[in-house]
């Protein structure tokens, strides 16, 4: 609705809501006057004139009936409703007006004076009651005043004319009065609409501000500079637990955890004299829990001074945050420092012990067997462990007397840090010695992992520190030295670190660093030890890797081939070995002196049990174009019951494409009959320690021969290998064995010596 018909329903509405007293009074008065009337006015004229005015009066209340019934829409409705009104208003003034002439008395000016009287009130009357529209007012004066005024003209005597011209000044009095009534009525009508417009726009306002912060997910504050909640919002009560009508009774320092009545006052001081601040604090909702609130306040200058704040509940944030900072600084499996921790932790400690001058000690703890419960049993049951010893570990500490601290470096590592030993070193041993025994005590009693019990056992490397002569890394490096020191000394025991002990290490770093160095610049060679039949003729020969260092020449297999086991570079070496041998036997191929000669290499455990060792194999034999039949890999007892069905299915998917297999070290190991009758072998080599004093010791003499028995009682071709003199060769020659390798024939030489040798 706009603003031209606003004003004209609030018209409508001051007229119509008048109209019904109006219609009363007005009729009530005709009443009068047709009393006061009625002797100087024939009934005949009375009658009708009183009922004329009756019947207008109540087609006027029929119409107010109607208004008051029919909403208002828009500007044509008022208009047509302001229509009907003046036409009513019209119709009663003519009604009224027309008394002035039929009951107007010629002779008697008492009742001329009343009846003058009675039209003069209802024309005032008619100032007040249709002051809203000023035609309204008009017509109605006009048409019950000039009637009566004609006839006082027509009469044409002095008090006539004298009532007529005081009548007329009054009409016009009245018309000028019913102007500033319509004024001033209209100017109220336009405030009152502002006022409600203004007031439906501050409460739409105040609706749509009390909704945003409600929406909101911070929760809002009005404060007053006493510490007073004016005004809160739905989320900070969903966020405390209070109602919002409990809230506005309260005061900051009812809800704020962390902060006195007084801090609180000194703080909405601050905020009044920075203008604004950004904090952290905690709150305490209704039940009593406690819950993180970051707090933005700001300082406004309204009725004395008030803070605008928002808060943010930041508990899930902060929880994320130490989740975050304990996942960096602690195991997830055990809740134990992580290595992270426990480096910060030994730095502090060096400076400390620096400080006091006592000595501190590092414990290296690492699980015996651990890989083998994990392949056996499983990883969960390995988890279990791991968690069990974390506890019985956390309990024995928390017993002992001195300071330690507890952390896991991951796998099955466990690290103690001892603290405030004494400052004599041997006292220090003997207090670090006592903690170990105690921990080797405490993890050596039974576990119980689901239904399996376990008996597990520890090894223990300790380094000692009094100050920073080592970095912190150096220090865990110590310890771990002497865990390692501990383990190779048979498990199950503790060992102090040994300075010996890092030159031992550091030997072995720089030479696996030197052995991948010797991969990519190919220092590898391979010699060949020629292997012969009783006979003198040639058979073939094994091919056994040699590295040429640069710098310290010849370096033998026993200095590095245990390295490569360890580090897992056997596998691309033994892959190198397996290429150059094809290559090599492709070459004798072409040679009539050479091409029947066999080429016997080893291979290792970890070689062998590759997923893909089958395939490299037949690969190498299809680049190089050789006779399968001619390659034969040697195996070690050792290496053949790990896992001796995959074992098994590897020999006889080679063995299919006519790759043969020699038993290596034969007697060395602790072979199952069972197993070895199984297993596709083509011959069994006899260990030199065998050969060596097989002239001089009856047992070396009869383990020969029981191993010649068995190898022919199994169809198995046997060779002697370490043979070294003429009187070995004649005895194992008269106890059947036909085939032989060693000194005797020639030594390991690199090829081209080998096939001059030949020639």
């Amino acid at each position: 609705m706009n603003k031209i018909s606003a004003i004209q329903s609030a018209q409508l509405k001051h007229l119509y809501s008048n109209s019904n007293t109006a219609l009363l009074t007005s009729t009530i008065l005709a009443g009068i006057l047709a009393y006061m009337q009625r002797e100087v006015t024939p009934s005949s004229v009375m009658l009708p004139w009183l009922s004329l005015v009756i019947v207008v009066a109540l087609v006027r209340a029929a119409l107010n009936i109607a208004y008051k019934h029919s909403p208002v829409e828009d500007y044509s409705t008022n208009t047509i409703h302001l229509f009907r009104f003046r036409a009513g208003v019209l119709i009663a003034g003519l009604a009224w007006g027309s008394a002035g002439v039929v009951m107007f008395p010629a002779n008697d000016p008492q009742h001329q004076l009343f009846l003058i009287f009675m039209l003069a009130g209802l024309s005032a009357g008619s100032v007040i009651s249709y002051s809203a529209d000023l035609v309204s007012a008009i017509i109605y004066s006009v048409s019950v005043i000039t009637p009566i005024l004609i006839r006082l003209l027509i009469a044409g005597d002095s008090f006539s004319l004298a009532m007529s011209m005081a009548i007329l000044l009054y009409l016009g009095f009245m018309i000028v009065n019913s102007r500033q009534n319509y004024l001033s009525l209209y100017e109220n009508i336009v405030l009152r609409l502002e006022a409600i417009e203004f007031e439906q726009t501050v409460r739409v306002k105040n609706e749509w501000h009390h909704a945003i912060l409600d929406g909101t997910m911070d929760g809002f504050w009005l404060v007053n500079m006493q510490g007073n909640l004016l005004e809160v919002n739905k989320t900070y009560s969903l966020m405390s637990g209070y109602s919002m009508q409990e809230l506005l009774t309260m005061h900051i320092s009812d809800l704020e955890v962390v902060e006195s009545a007084e801090e609180t006052a000194a703080h909405l001081q601050k905020i009044m004299e920075t203008g604004e601040d950004r904090y952290e604090s905690k709150h305490r909702r209704k039940d009593g829990s406690i819950f993180d609130v970051e707090i933005s306040a700001r300082y406004r200058f309204i009725e004395g001074g008030q803070m605008v704040v928002f808060l943010q509940d930041i508990t899930e944030q902060k929880q994320a945050v130490d989740e975050i900072e304990h996942l960096a600084f602690y195991d997830p499996l055990t809740r134990l420092p992580n290595r992270r921790l426990l480096l910060d932790h030994i730095k502090r400690a060096l400076a400390a012990s620096s400080r006091a001058g006592r000595d501190g000690a590092l414990l290296f703890l690492d699980l015996d067997h651990f890989k083998t419960l994990n392949d056996t049993l499983g990883h969960a049951f390995g988890d279990m462990l791991l968690q069990q010893v974390a506890d019985r570990l956390t309990a024995c500490l928390r017993e002992n007397d001195t300071i330690a601290r507890l952390a896991r470096l991951g796998g099955d590592e466990f690290v103690v840090m001892l603290e405030d030993l004494s400052n004599h070193p041997l006292e220090a041993v003997s207090q670090a010695e006592v903690v170990a025994e105690k921990i080797h005590s405490c993890l050596s009693r039974p576990y119980q992992l689901a239904t399996h019990e376990y008996k597990g056992t520890v090894s223990i490397g300790v380094a000692l520190f009094s100050d920073h002569e080592y970095s912190k890394e150096d220090l865990l490096k110590h310890a771990d030295i002497a865990m390692y020191q501990a383990k190779k000394d048979g498990r199950n025991s503790m060992r102090f670190f040994d300075p010996q002990m890092q030159v031992v290490i550091d030997t072995r770093v720089n030479l696996e660093r030197e052995l991948h160095i010797a991969l990519e610049q190919q220092q590898f060679q391979l010699h060949y030890q020629i292997q012969l039949d009783h006979l003198g003729r040639a058979l073939g020969a094994e091919a056994l890797i040699r590295w040429m260092h640069p710098e310290r020449g010849l370096v033998s297999p026993f200095h590095f081939i245990p390295l490569a086991e360890d580090t897992g570079l056997i596998i691309p070496i033994g892959q190198w070995v397996l290429d150059t041998a094809c290559r090599q036997l492709n070459a004798w191929q072409q040679d009539i002196l050479t091409r029947d000669l066999t080429i016997s290499i080893n291979v290792s455990a970890k070689q062998f049990h590759q997923v893909n060792f089958v395939a490299l194999v037949k690969t190498s034999i299809q680049f190089h174009a050789v006779n399968p039949m001619l390659l034969k890999l040697e195996l070690t007892e050792s290496m053949l019951f790990e896992n001796i069905e995959d074992t098994i299915d590897i020999m006889n998917a080679l063995g299919e494409i006519g790759v043969q297999f020699a038993l290596d070290d034969f007697g060395t190991g602790y072979s199952s009959l069972q197993y070895l009758k199984r297993l596709p072998f083509h011959q069994l080599k006899i260990d030199q320690s065998f050969i060596r004093d097989i002239v001089v010791d009856p047992s070396d003499r009869a383990i020969v021969r029981t191993i010649i028995a068995m190898a022919k009682s199994m169809d198995l071709e046997v060779i002697a290998e370490g043979v070294e003199t003429q009187e070995q060769r004649q005895l194992l020659l008269n106890k059947g064995c036909m085939n032989y390798q060693g000194y005797l024939f020639g030594r390991p030489v690199p090829i081209g010596q080998f096939e001059a040798a030949l020639r």
